[in-house]
């Protein structure tokens, strides 16, 4: 199976949003690279691929906007081919906004749950990708590539597509996370760790949200890190800047990096909170944290709470019942509890703020704090 380069996958993220411009619609012409014209054409006429973002208003006045852009491979590389870049949020469109927004959970066709707003925006364009996927010749490859709520919606279309093809390989960059860990392992073993290219930025808050227990697929598997940036900024969401770090035609130019394991054991001391600091790598230790002080208390609670309500801050607060329960406390899991507050409170902006109980109010709280920045900060970069 041939893969796209780093440096395509970025261009094609990139002019996926042009399928929204009317200059582009009226003349059936997209501007690529020569290098990219070389392998694929595109072509927008009728129409690109349609799709209605938003909630239940957008879909009753059937509010559709161009969302893919279908380019079929005529190099000797690429023959047969087919590419489907899906394009990101909208930052003029509300609709688009309020999909990202949308933390609900829903069912794919495996019974796997996902994020609503994002399985709302594909299965409103299912129907018109089905041609496509259904004349993809048996030793061809589909390639799925987008950028922030694109990169949610590809990876849904290539979990999909996944189930009618054999080679489906998937590109994402600065995706958010489309659904709990049961959709991440399945598309995983589906696609295969090596078929699925997550980029990101350690600058980029996007691929934070939404927060556990949603989780990214390659599931408890490694991402393309892009860049070595680290203290989040939200303005380096934008794809203009992916296409800066993603110049490149060798995936090896870039650090595999596993940024979240949820089996992995995580301890936080509170007299060590002040090294925290708002970024990547510290939202995953704090959740990693947190999956190992539930898989403490055993009996299958992390599992219950994640069948359960499973979706903001109702989920939390049930999390903050059960920690908050001093039945289950101990010199041990109360020196982690207080460490985990701790460092989730430097994190959310509270340095100076003390841990002097360990209620379900005051446990309620912070995690309210440290979603509410996290969510916050994403809502920086997607405007």
């Amino acid at each position: 199976m041939n893969k796209l380069t780093p440096s395509m996958v970025a261009e094609l993220s990139s002019i996926a949003y042009d399928v929204q411009k009317q200059s582009v619609l009226k003349r059936n012409i997209i501007n690529v690279s020569i290098n990219l014209e070389k392998h694929f054409n595109f072509n927008v006429s009728p129409k690109p691929v349609m799709g209605t973002s938003g909630g239940y208003v957008a879909k009753a006045r059937n509010q559709q906007t161009g969302f893919a852009l279908i380019g079929q491979g005529q190099s000797e590389q690429y023959k047969d081919d087919i590419v489907i870049a899906v394009r990101g949020t909208n930052f003029a469109s509300l609709n688009d906004l309020s999909t990202d927004a949308r933390a609900s959970t829903s069912s794919t066709e495996l019974g796997a749950l996902v994020h609503s707003g994002f399985n709302s925006v594909f299965e409103s364009m299912k129907k018109e990708l089905l041609p496509y996927i259904n004349m993809l010749p048996a030793n061809a490859t589909l390639h799925c590539v987008g950028h922030s709520l694109g990169g949610a919606i590809a990876t849904l279309i290539a979990d999909w597509a996944k189930q009618k093809l054999l080679n489906v390989k998937l590109y994402s960059i600065g995706a958010p996370k489309v659904g709990f860990a049961d959709f991440a392992l399945k598309h995983t073993n589906s696609l295969g760790q090596e078929n699925i290219f997550r980029c990101t930025k350690g600058c980029d808050p996007v691929p934070m949200v939404p927060v556990w227990p949603f989780v990214h697929a390659p599931y408890n598997g490694y991402e393309y890190r892009v860049d070595n940036s680290g203290f989040v900024n939200p303005i380096k969401h934008k794809v203009k800047y992916y296409i800066e770090d993603m110049k490149s035609s060798d995936w090896n130019s870039y650090q595999r990096k596993i940024s979240f394991n949820s089996h992995k054991r995580v301890t936080l001391d509170a007299r060590l909170s002040h090294q925290v600091s708002r970024d990547l790598f510290w939202m995953n230790r704090l959740s990693e944290a947190l999956l190992t002080l539930l898989r403490q208390l055993g009996h299958g609670i992390a599992s219950r709470l994640q069948s359960g309500i499973a979706n903001g801050l109702n989920f939390y607060d049930q999390i903050a019942m059960v920690l908050s329960d001093v039945t289950l406390h101990n010199a041990t899991f109360t020196g982690q509890l207080n460490g985990l507050l701790a460092h989730m409170l430097v994190f959310a902006g509270h340095a100076t703020r003390k841990v002097e109980t360990l209620s379900y109010e005051f446990i309620s709280w912070v995690f309210k704090k440290t979603i509410q920045v996290v969510n916050r900060l994403a809502r920086e970069a997607l405007n």
